[in-house]
């Protein structure tokens, strides 16, 4: 049986594995079915959560940092 915050767990997962993968929140987001505000507040819990900056954010550009390389 799955609980309501290993589901949300698993989905947090899923949002930066993908956009791990496409580096870029508008496609990751079209990837998911969400859209990109909640993809780029999905990574932001996470790096709350772990208290590390999982991707660098740069203007039109997007890239795992050291610890997201890890993480992934």
């Amino acid at each position: 049986m799955t609980t309501a915050s290993s589901t949300a767990r698993r989905h947090e997962i899923e949002v930066f594995l993908t956009l791990a993968e496409e580096l870029h929140f508008g496609r990751a987001g079209e990837r998911l079915g969400i859209s990109q505000g909640r993809v780029s507040q999905t990574v932001q819990r996470l790096e709350r959560r772990f208290g590390l900056l999982l991707f660098q954010r740069a203007s039109r550009r997007v890239a795992l940092t050291p610890a997201g390389a890890r993480f992934r």
